[in-house]
């Protein structure tokens, strides 16, 4: 604290007349008394005006313990006057950067008791208004319509309890932040830097980092957890479920602090103008199969929850009253005939879970675990797990054909015959289609498959260690997929080397770095894994797998949250034989398939509104912050724009007129859109920009994992014996497995079939190929 005042003196040595006043002893009301608005939540209109949410409204503030105001707006310089201290003899000009500099000179500043106390009087008053919002929605039963496309979104983005009690903190932080920016007349700029360094008040303390670790040293060193925590040594937390997205770069709040950007386009605009129209090709070597993997890693890796009602219901946005328009509604506008589109906030994360509750811009919450640890089928959390396990022979519980168990909420299943359910998985999002369904049933499949073979050379092990062991074996094999197989096609070899994503062919990956950290990037979550939507096609193939004949196709439209067919005998094979003869869509920049972006969700019979899936992912940008696309570009090392001119040679010349059409000015370019009109670089199927955050997240994913199945000197560490057999995975080998009367495959399955280069070969000769596991049974006598 001396530090500071010696600080304070030298930077503002030259004195002012004596305010009077500074004379006040008053303090007792340092801010002054918010107006409460009678009509509670803020309407699209206002939020398009840049207001905050009336429940936060009228908290401007002359802060008296330091009497704080507004001297000459030109050069942004405040009187100040430290009242509390030698009141009318400290009277002092101080610009307001260099204030605000003095307060993050301390990394833990903490505000003057009176003024904090009044902050959290003013705090829970807001709150208690944001809560009789929330209780008027509820008795009014304003919700979305079960069974509407936007009710299936917000199935795909449900909260978990743990979430639901984070954005609860969350929310009392941002209202104290926004309170605290708009007290002081802060920019956008100086709120977004400053306010990290200011500790919150009135909220719960954080665990103990300590005390984190000794629980750490409890878990079997030899296995990960199911939430990713303990997997880093020394920072425990990175890369789990249940925390913050990282940040590449500042986010861009109108406010600095929650605020989204209401100076652009509207989403639906952008994606009925830029994302649609265009012409719907197959890929000409890609397989479905490729887009269907890739949409199941990218949930492997991020799950936003959006918000919702306390008790679980999903919040109604458009077409409601005003007095039952909650506050973390952020709909889309749209063309006259539709109007508007439905969009609730993502759910806010009040920060590192081991600092201290810190003020600062929205963050966004990751329910996954940022690992590529199968998480959509294990579950992101202890209690999932267990509820998915059999507890007998380290099985997964599965039901008639060797299929999942029917999911409990039958509500979110469009099957009207309940007699073939919905099914239940560790990801909430296993229903959405039967190719995504079909990825969850393989490796469950692959999972029994594995703890059966593992049971029968050691039958000595209990159920947890077989669980756990044929868990290892599993995740292993769907990380060396992964990089071994998938990433080359889509990445393209230059971006394997530059990110250095190649695997080790003998011995052990020596590059583990504890001082990676692996939790995933906002703009990967909120752009960068949407890649998948440029590869997804129109229909699904079904194909017999034994003549390797078409039998037919399956419409997504037909297909949201309805994996009845997966009952049918042989329908597994068929959409395995499909998902491998048929084609992804080839990406052309910036079009995505018109079911995406006309009829997502829709059973193409109701009158509902449908979801536009393109212009989701755009306001889930703006509600993130995400700054602009050309700012990726240059933080991606790709030349500097400054114009629409500038894009040429990464967007084509018809796309820019399109995008200028649209955009007032190219630093307005939304991220996920201007990575969907880049032309794919030589060798891949993405362009630059895509390249660099995809790059990034698979590097830190496989750096920071102390679990990476290549790695040495762990207590989980495979030995050099066994690792040689998890090399020997593919794709081809474990659809062979685990089909039912699988009889050919390419060996190459996410690329097409060649009779030179990628013949169809007998399921018999893969699966002998495969690992041999022989090499885990354990010797009697090891214990």
């Amino acid at each position: 604290m001396g530090v500071r005042r010696v600080s304070l003196r030298k930077e503002n040595s030259k004195r002012t007349r004596k305010n009077p006043k500074c004379q006040s002893e008053d303090n007792s009301d340092l801010l002054r008394r918010p107006r409460i608005a009678k009509r509670l939540p803020r309407t699209m209109a206002t939020m398009e005006r840049g207001e905050m949410p009336s429940y936060r409204q009228g908290l401007r503030s002359s802060l008296r313990s330091y009497d704080i105001q507004r001297k000459d707006p030109r050069n942004n310089t405040f009187d100040c006057c430290r009242c509390n201290v030698q009141c009318g003899k400290n009277k002092i000009a101080i610009p307001i950067r260099r204030f605000f500099a003095l307060l993050a000179f301390a990394e833990s500043t903490t505000l003057p008791p009176k003024m904090l106390q009044d902050l959290g009087r003013r705090t829970n008053a807001s709150m208690e208004r944001y809560d009789q919002a929330e209780r008027t929605i509820l008795n009014s039963k304003t919700h979305l319509s079960r069974g509407s496309p936007s009710w299936y979104l917000g199935a795909s983005h449900e909260m978990t309890k743990g979430a639901q009690n984070l954005s609860r903190k969350a929310l009392r932080i941002e209202t104290m932040s926004v309170m605290l920016v708009e007290a002081l007349n802060m920019s956008s700029k100086e709120a977004s830097s400053i306010l990290p360094s200011v500790a919150a008040f009135g909220c719960s303390d954080p665990p103990n980092l300590l005390k984190i670790m000794s629980e750490c040293k409890k878990i079997d060193p030899r296995y990960r957890t199911h939430t990713g925590r303990c997997n880093n040594v020394l920072h425990p937390t990175w890369g789990a479920a249940l925390e913050a997205y990282i940040r590449l770069l500042p986010p861009e709040y109108q406010d600095g602090v929650s605020l989204p950007r209401t100076d652009l386009p509207s989403a639906r605009e952008v994606s009925s103008n830029i994302h649609s129209g265009g012409q719907d090709l197959k890929h000409p070597y890609l397989m479905a199969l490729t887009a269907l993997f890739a949409q199941f890693l990218a949930h492997d890796l991020a799950h936003t929850p959006r918000m919702e009602l306390p008790d679980g219901t999903r919040l109604k946005c458009c077409d409601v009253d005003y007095e039952n328009f909650h506050p973390e509604c952020f709909p889309i506008r749209a063309d006259n005939a539709i109007g508007c589109m439905e969009y609730s906030r993502s759910a806010p994360h009040p920060g590192n879970s081991l600092q201290a509750c810190k003020l600062g811009p929205r963050q966004q919450i990751n329910q996954a675990s940022s690992y590529l640890d199968l998480s959509p089928l294990y579950g992101s959390s202890e209690e999932t797990s267990k509820a998915l396990r059999s507890g007998k022979g380290g099985l997964l519980n599965t039901q008639r054909r060797n299929l999942p168990m029917p999911s409990p909420e039958s509500e979110t299943c469009r099957s009207v015959n309940k007699a073939f359910p919905c099914f239940l998985s560790g990801d909430s999002r296993v229903n959405e289609h039967p190719g995504l369904t079909l990825m969850h049933v393989i490796f469950l499949r692959e999972h029994n498959r594995v703890a059966e073979q593992l049971a029968k050379l050691n039958p000595q092990w209990d159920d947890e260690k077989l669980y756990q062991e044929a868990r290892r074996i599993v995740i292993a094999e769907m990380q060396h997929i992964t990089y071994n197989e998938f990433l080359p096609v889509i990445l393209g070899e230059t971006t394997l080397d530059k990110f250095d994503l190649r695997l080790s062919h003998e011995g052990y990956f020596r590059g583990y770095d504890s001082r990676t950290d692996a939790t995933l990037s906002n703009s990967a979550a909120s752009a960068g894994l949407f890649f998948v939507a440029a590869l997804t096609p129109k229909t699904l193939d079904l194909v017999d797998s034994r003549s390797a004949l078409k039998s037919g196709e399956r419409s997504l439209l037909s297909a949201f949250y309805a994996p009845q067919e997966l009952y049918e005998a042989g329908a597994i094979d068929r959409l395995i034989a499909g998902a491998t003869a048929g084609h992804s869509r080839k990406p052309l920049p910036p079009g995505l398939n018109e079911i995406l972006l006309e009829r997502y969700f829709h059973d193409g019979k109701s009158t509902d509104v449908a979801v536009d899936y393109a212009a989701q992912i755009i306001q889930q940008g703006r509600d993130h912050g995400l700054p602009s696309y050309v700012k990726w570009r240059t933080f991606c090392g790709l030349p500097d724009v400054t114009s629409f001119q500038d894009l040429k040679g990464t967007i084509a010349k018809d796309i820019i007129e399109r995008l200028r059409l649209v955009y007032k000015k190219v630093e307005d370019i939304d991220l996920v859109t201007g990575i969907l009109s880049e032309a794919p670089v030589t060798n891949s199927v993405l362009g630059p920009t895509f390249l660099c955050l995809l790059g990034r997240t698979f590097r830190n994913v496989r750096l920071g994992d102390r679990y990476w199945y290549e790695n040495a000197n762990t207590p989980g560490s495979f030995m050099i014996k066994q690792l040689e057999e998890i090399r020997k995975s593919t794709m081809a080998q474990v659809l062979c497995n685990n089909g039912d009367h699988l009889k050919l495959m390419q060996p190459r399955a996410f690329i097409l079939r060649d009779p030179f280069l990628n013949h169809m070969t007998n399921c018999t000769e893969h699966v002998n190929i495969g690992p041999n596991l022989m090499l885990w049974k354990e010797k009697e006598d090891a214990f």
